[in-house]
This record gives C-alpha cells, structure tokens and sequence, in this order.
C-alpha cells in the first residue's frame, strides 16, 4: 500500500511539499482546538501574582473601570469559558480605550455566551449600570416583534 503513494510522492518533487503542507494544516488544527486551548489555559500557572497584572483604570472612563477592582480581578483572572475565553481577552478594549470624559462606554466585551456566567461578578454590575438598572439575574427581557406598533 506505501508502494504506489511513494512512487507518487517521489516521481512529483511539487506534490511532496503540497502533502507535506496538509499534513501541517491537520496537525495544527488538531492542536488549536478550542478544547486544547481551554484546557492548555485551566493548567497555565501565573509568573505573577494578580495584583501585578492589574490593569492601571485610574484614568480610565468607562463602566467597566469603575467596578473592576483589584480583588474582583484576583477572582476571575484564572478563570476561562469552555471555549478558552479570559477575563483579559473581555476587558481588553477597555484597557486600550480610556473613553471619554463625557461618554461614558461600556468597557469590555463578551467572547461568548458562557462569558456571562463564568465572569458574572463583573458584567452584571456593568450591565445594570449600562442598562438603568436591568439585573440580568432576576429580570427577564420581553421581547416584542410587532411590526405594526
């Protein structure tokens, strides 16, 4: 069965490559699936304690630098949603953009819908405070799509 495929490979140098390129194509998406990165993130052990990789919000002007504190930060740093999704992936866009004095902004970001459980002592607080209020915990949304209202 190696006979023919190797007297394939060999009589074209240009398909050799062209193999060899699928078979690094697998291997990597073997290994980047999301339940490797996940579990690759679970086991990562810190070079630092959280308070060292605390973002500087001082200056800061959105919803999400007003109640991420260094205590809740220590909390939810080590935790990942099931796909691979980290406290720092989520509040990223917040920690490049310090808003505006006058627009207040929301701050972060949410990478999936288990984003909003796994770190729901942030986002909550961030969502009642964007939404007047709304508790995400309690309150249910009704949705209405009449159009001839």
């Amino acid at each position: 069965m190696a006979g023919p495929f190797s007297r394939l490979l060999s009589a074209r140098p240009g398909l050799r490559l062209l193999a060899l390129a699928g078979a690094g194509s697998l291997t990597a998406g073997i290994l980047l699936r999301p339940e490797s990165v996940g579990a690759a993130a679970a086991e990562r052990r810190r070079l630092y304690p959280p308070s060292a990789e605390y973002p500087d919000l001082r200056k800061h002007n959105n919803c999400m630098a007003s109640h991420l504190t260094p205590a809740v930060y220590a909390r939810l740093c080590d935790k990942t949603t099931p796909t691979g999704w980290t406290l720092d992936q989520c509040i990223q866009t917040g920690v490049d953009n310090p808003g505006h004095p006058f627009i207040k902004t929301v701050g972060m970001v949410a990478g999936d819908e288990e984003t909003y459980e796994v770190f729901a002592e942030l986002f909550d607080p961030v969502i009642q405070e964007r939404h007047n209020g709304y508790d995400p915990r309690t309150m249910k949304h009704t949705t209405d799509l009449d159009a001839s209202k």
